[in-house]
């Protein structure tokens, strides 16, 4: 029953479903040792404020893309001056080639991304 209770009701499922559902999670259980009795010693979580985070300036991102513009036309050349911290060639790598991109394009898409993964 309290596995039952614990566990969301998904929309649709038939009674025979949500069996299957409960049978699989106590072989999970089983299988890491945990019983049902130590479900209710697991506190739970609290809920956290969000990090503030800075925003990056247009003239900061501006500068991204003319460092990441330089690499691209001298890539091979320079790269640990020109690409110290290795996140173009890392992006560079990763990311899919369009078909007539040119370096500007490509290094705008490397900028685009980087400043995705610092927001």
């Amino acid at each position: 029953r309290k596995l039952d209770a614990m566990m969301p009701v998904k929309r649709g499922q038939s009674a025979e479903d949500r069996a299957r559902d409960i049978e699989g999670a106590l072989d999970w259980m089983r299988s890491k040792g945990v019983g049902a009795d130590d479900v209710d010693a697991i506190p739970g979580f609290d809920a956290i404020g969000s990090v503030p985070m800075s925003r990056r300036t247009p003239e900061q991102r501006s500068k991204d893309m003319e460092d990441a513009l330089n690499w691209m036309r001298n890539k091979g050349k320079n790269d640990d001056l020109l690409d110290p911290t290795g996140e173009f060639r890392k992006l560079d790598a990763m990311m899919p080639i369009k078909r007539g991109q040119s370096a500007e394009d490509r290094a705008r898409d490397i900028e685009s991304a980087l400043d995705w993964m610092r927001s």
